[in-house]
This record gives C-alpha cells, sequence and structure tokens, in this order.
C-alpha cells in the first residue's frame, strides 16, 4: 500500500535536505518536478528550494503571487507520497551487476510516474458547490517534486520514492484552492498497486526476473530468498520487536512502533560508502555477486501478455469477498493483485474499466456523474443491494405513511413520529 502522510507548512526542509538542496550533504540526488502540473507553474527539470517552499506555501513561484483566497488558513501544506521497492528489488538495486542497477532505477522511477499520473487523473480533487453541497471536482496544475533514496534509516538498502504534493489545485473555473486530501487517502491503495504491477512488468520486461507469489499485491524476486531479505531490513525487525514485548498487533500499532522505533538518519552516509558492508553481509548469508547474477533471465526479457480478461472472474469473486459493492478504485486495486509479472498501469486501468462496464451500479449511485476523488461510483459485486432506488423507497416509505425528504446526502422519511435514514454515497 501507498504510504500517504501530510507535510505540515514549513516541514519541506527534511525534503531538501536529504535531497543535497540548500545547506543539504548531497548523498542522493536532487529532486525533480513531477507530473503535468509542474509544467503549469513554471515548474521544470530539478527542485528548486525557493520555488518548493513557494508552492508548499500556496504561491507562484514565478510571480510570487497568491494561488487561493483562503489558502493562509491551510495548514497542510501538502502530501509525501511513499512509493517503496520491495526489499529484494532494493537488494538488486544495491547489490547487483553495475549493468543491472540503472536499469532497476528506470524501473522504479516509471513504476512512480505510472502511478503518480494515476493519481492526478483520478485521486486529486478540489470542492466546489453544486446543488447545495460540496463536491469534488477535477483539480489541475498540481505540482508534485519527487525524491529518489536508495537507504532506509537503519542504513539497510531501500529504493523509494518520496513524492511531494502541494495541497493546491486549480479548479475547472481557474480559481486555485486546497485539495480534497479525501481523494489521495481513499485511492493511495489504487496507486500503490498500480506502481507494483508496473514495476513487476519493468523488471520482467527489462532483466527477465521471475517473481515469489503475491502477497498483499506484492511480490520479491525469485532467488532472494525471505531469510536474505530479513537480514537487510532491520527497521521491520525493530518494530516487530517493539510489538511484540508489547503483545500489539493491528496496522494503528504498526504505525506507532514505527515512529516510536525510528532511528536518526546518518545523513553523512550515501548508498556508495555503504555498500562494501552490505556486500559482506550478503556474503555471509551465502548470496555473493554471482547469486544477484542468478537471478536474471528467469524468464523471457520481453513485455508481457499484459492482463487477461479471463481472470474477472477471479477479480469480481475477490471484490465480492470484501463487499456487496466497489468503486473503480477498488477494481483496479483488485486487477493489479492478480497478475504475478506485473503489466503495464494504463492496461490494468483498461480492463478494470471494461469489467465494470458489466457491472450494475448501486441503487444510490445509478443516474450520478462520475467524479474523480472520493466521488466515484460504486457498482454491485456480490449479493442483493443493499439500498433501495428512489421509486422503490417512495413505496416503502407511502406503506409506512410516510414521506421522502431528501437531504444533502441522505434520504429520509418523515412520519408517524420516526425517521428512516438511507445512504446516498
Amino acid at each position: 500500500m501507498l504510504r500517504v502522510a501530510k507535510v505540515r507548512r514549513g516541514g519541506h526542509a527534511y525534503y531538501l535536505e536529504v535531497a543535497g538542496n540548500g545547506a543539504g550533504t548531497g548523498i542522493e540526488a536532487p529532486g525533480v518536478w513531477l507530473g503535468t502540473g509542474a509544467p503549469a507553474l513554471g515548474l521544470r527539470g530539478e527542485v528548486d528550494g525557493d520555488a518548493l517552499g513557494a508552492v508548499l506555501a500556496g504561491d507562484d513561484p514565478v510571480t510570487s503571487r497568491r494561488l487561493g483566497r483562503f489558502h493562509d488558513r491551510v495548514t497542510v501544506a501538502g502530501f509525501d507520497l511513499s512509493f517503496c521497492a520491495p526489499k529484494s528489488v532494493s537488494m538488486l538495486h544495491a547489490l547487483g551487476p553495475t549493468e543491472v542497477v540503472d536499469d532497476v532505477r528506470a524501473a522504479h522511477v516509471a513504476a512512480v510516474d505510472a502511478a503518480l499520473d494515476y493519481v492526478e487523473r483520478r485521486a486529486v480533487a478540489v470542492r466546489r458547490p453544486a446543488l447545495g453541497r460540496l463536491v469534488p471536482v477535477e483539480a489541475r496544475a498540481v505540482a508534485s517534486a519527487g525524491f529518489v533514496h536508495r537507504v532506509s534509516r537503519a542504513l539497510d538498502p531501500h529504493l523509494h520514492s518520496h513524492v511531494v504534493m502541494a495541497n493546491l489545485g486549480r479548479g475547472p473555473e481557474g480559481r486555485f484552492s486546497a485539495l480534497d486530501g479525501r481523494g489521495v487517502y481513499a485511492h493511495s491503495p489504487a496507486a500503490g498497486a498500480l506502481y507494483h504491477a508496473q514495476l513487476r512488468h519493468e523488471l520482467t520486461s527489462r532483466l527477465g526476473v521471475a517473481w515469489e507469489p503475491l502477497r498483499h499485491g506484492r511480490a520479491d524476486v525469485a532467488g532472494i530468498g525471505p531469510e536474505t531479505r530479513r537480514a537487510f531490513s532491520q527497521r521491520a525487525a525493530a518494530i516487530a520487536e517493539h510489538l511484540s514485548a508489547r503483545g500489539l498487533g493491528g496496522a494503528t500499532a504498526r504505525t506507532i512502533a514505527g515512529h516510536a522505533t525510528r532511528p536518526g538518519r546518518d545523513t553523512n552516509l550515501s548508498a556508495d560508502d555503504l555498500r562494501p558492508s552490505w556486500r559482506v553481509r550478503a556474503r555471509a548469508m551465502g548470496l555473493g555477486p554471482a547469486d544477484f547474477g542468478a537471478v536474471l533471465d528467469q524468464v523471457p526479457r520481453r513485455p508481457g501478455p499484459g492482463p487477461d480478461p479471463a481472470l474477472g472472474e477471479r477479480v469480481v469473486e475477490e471484490l465480492a469477498r470484501r463487499g456487496r459493492s466497489a468503486a473503480r478504485r477498488d477494481v483496479v486495486r483488485v486487477w493489479c493483485g492478480a497478475l504475478g509479472e506485473g503489466a503495464p498501469a494504463a492496461a490494468v486501468e483498461e480492463v478494470a474499466d471494461r469489467l465494470l462496464e458489466s457491472l450494475p451500479m448501486t441503487a444510490a449511485h445509478a443516474g450520478q456523474a462520475e467524479r474523480c476523488g472520493v466521488g466515484e461510483r460504486r457498482h454491485v459485486v456480490g449479493g442483493p443491494e443493499l439500498t433501495p432506488g428512489r421509486g422503490e423507497l417512495q413505496r416503502l416509505l407511502a406503506a409506512r405513511g410516510m414521506q421522502m425528504a431528501v437531504g444533502p446526502d441522505r434520504v429520509v422519511g418523515r412520519g408517524r413520529g420516526e425517521d428512516l435514514g438511507f445512504g446516498l454515497g
């Protein structure tokens, strides 16, 4: 799953420091502007600290003009989207043959770009009034800065990217305002799944690697076993020890444990400095340079056939297991989890749309316009639908001597001293 964290005002200094801008040490490559929105604000190439600070403050980085009338009230400057490669991919990038390193990095960057494209098109939105309430509408000119990092705080190989997306978007009418952050969080599982699907596709095509079975939408490179991966996962081991000592479990406890065990990052050590000690540790686990080379060309180096439409039945069964209805983002996520060798993100979205065409919409969403962010319509995937349609609801209420009143997000039956509420979303 893609990790999303809020960047508070003034919190961008960390990214500039680690990326080597300003007063940073330069142990990682400088950040670069990503996505389609950055050029609309005159942002291209390497990230400049002043420009990043400007967009996170809600200012035009070229003219210094304030973008958005009420942006002074916004406390969240942006969203940090963290795309993390599986540990085996990080190890292949850190310890593989020299000619492989560039391919692994290029595959990771391509996967981040594909996932960010999805986020920009489907997740980010601004809220505008319609029919007496605020609804999500398409956001444009959203600027994002990407930083590729190679080392974890525990000084293990950890290939990942921080994409810092400014909390600022331009609505269809041309006015800037803060984003509807609900969409970023709601789509994060689908965006993360698309990243991993694209990454598997890229590495299969470029290097011919094979993959272990999928777990939660992720897979590790076959040939780099779990014991070796654990030996290079000191952060995960520290979190597990923290949870075990306290008898805790669950996602919330794991998040808290991650903060509690988070070490300070030694910004004087780069991946190049650490590589000799990594190689010693890998050899102790029986994994030398030749062994890393042996995981290549296990399958032909060519693009796979893409998602098999025949998997659609399995996808629907998995969606039904999770609930009675599903939005497009749910279908995209489950499709990715069915593709062992991955697939291009665009191809996954295409088969997801085809599948949705065959699924009826819920009564609550029938006739509604499809919106980005949290405004996606829901489709019936399993069992009888729980929410009655408008005509059915009118007959139900009339039979009980009640009248229907439509609220901004609920239909309420009034009469006989009782209310019946039915959600519209």
